[in-house]
């Protein structure tokens, strides 16, 4: 009797859907290659070295700021759970097809411009969706917006935010959170909430952590683009809006901003004290030119991935027929399908 000594090569055959679908079904887990048969619950995952061959300096801090934060941000869901059950989906908000909607950032150039008073005028003629650092300044104004958008999970850090009287049952401000928001601000919030899932990985592979986490919360799945004001743009986008206008959304700073202003040059000099604004410059930030206000800027090289995709769902959303308004009058946020029009004069023009 002849031997075995090896496994033949698998021939491949074309077997139908219906019946992989039904093995599949039928299977106890599956066979996963690590070089680790296991890990323990309380090993830190955030020392691995990420293979940054062939990534930009920008595109290994994003995936960085994945691998800090996963822990906390699957903590924050299984603290959210029961609020995200008793809560509604975004798709339950009524959608707002072919509106005007102004978002407001917390960038510089909102005050700078004198844009509040403008805002003030708006709110009966237009929907109005707020950054959270935005909201309380705009209550106390005397503008209740329609929406305000929180994705951040750090607990210390967002709930200031929210921690004000004006913020109470009263408010007819809808909340729109990302399931991995920081539990604090869930609690804290008590007007009507609606959930999403933030998109963390590729939706289209055949397995995604994103797509799992909308199964278990049962909630809808939406690009965040890196930070609150994009993924208020992609709110909008999602809720059906024509027209979207930004005002305070900068993701940038004006040439005469002291780099030592920055958002992220404090941090960074917390953990190297040697860092000057020079090496900063140097190793941190991208100048640029904004054509459309005719101004100069400066950028940190953190928000980069965020501008560059904003620029290409632009593109994107333009041929949905949904317009990109850059209303802060300077800023980062040019090229693609973005126009670039004065807060007044976009209010004139997309007056619902």
């Amino acid at each position: 009797m002849k031997i075995k000594k090896s496994w033949e090569r698998e021939r491949k055959i074309d077997i139908p859907v219906e019946v992989m679908n039904n093995i599949a079904a039928r299977g106890s887990f599956v066979v996963v290659r690590s070089k680790d048969l296991y890990r323990d619950f309380n090993t830190s995952h955030t020392d691995i070295e990420i293979d940054s061959d062939g990534l930009s300096i920008s595109e290994q801090i994003n995936q960085k700021i994945k691998q800090v934060n996963f822990k906390m941000w699957m903590e924050n869901i299984s603290d959210n759970i029961s609020a995200i059950r008793r809560s509604g989906d975004i798709s339950k908000i009524p959608k707002k097809t072919g509106k005007t909607a102004i978002i407001v950032g917390a960038g510089p150039s909102f005050w700078e411009k004198g844009h509040l008073d403008l805002i003030k005028k708006a709110q009966k003629k237009f929907s109005v969706i707020t950054t959270d650092r935005m909201l309380v300044p705009l209550l106390e104004s005397g503008v209740e917006p329609d929406i305000v958008v929180t994705v951040d999970g750090q607990r210390e850090h967002i709930i200031s935010f929210y921690d004000n009287d004006l913020v109470n049952e009263g408010l007819s401000t809808i909340g729109v959170m990302a399931v991995t928001v920081a539990p604090n601000v869930v609690n804290r919030f008590k007007g009507s909430k609606f959930f999403f899932t933030p998109m963390i990985d590729e939706i289209d592979k055949n397995i995604s952590l994103s797509t799992a986490i909308s199964y278990m919360t049962r909630t809808t799945i939406l690009s965040t683009g890196g930070n609150v004001g994009i993924t208020s743009i992609y709110l909008a986008f999602y809720l059906g809006y024509k027209n979207i206008i930004l005002t305070g959304i900068d993701l940038g700073y004006t040439k005469n901003t002291p780099v030592e202003k920055s958002a992220y040059y404090p941090i960074v000099k917390e953990v190297d004290p040697d860092i000057t604004p020079e090496k900063y410059k140097e190793l941190f930030i991208i100048e640029g030119y904004n054509p459309d206000f005719k101004v100069e800027y400066y950028t940190d090289m953190t928000w980069k991935p965020h501008i560059d995709d904003i620029i290409r769902q632009s593109r994107f959303m333009k041929q949905k027929g949904v317009n990109i308004i850059n209303s802060t009058e300077g800023g980062s946020l040019h090229g693609g399908a973005i126009e670039g029009i004065p807060l007044e004069e976009a209010m004139n023009r997309y007056e619902a």
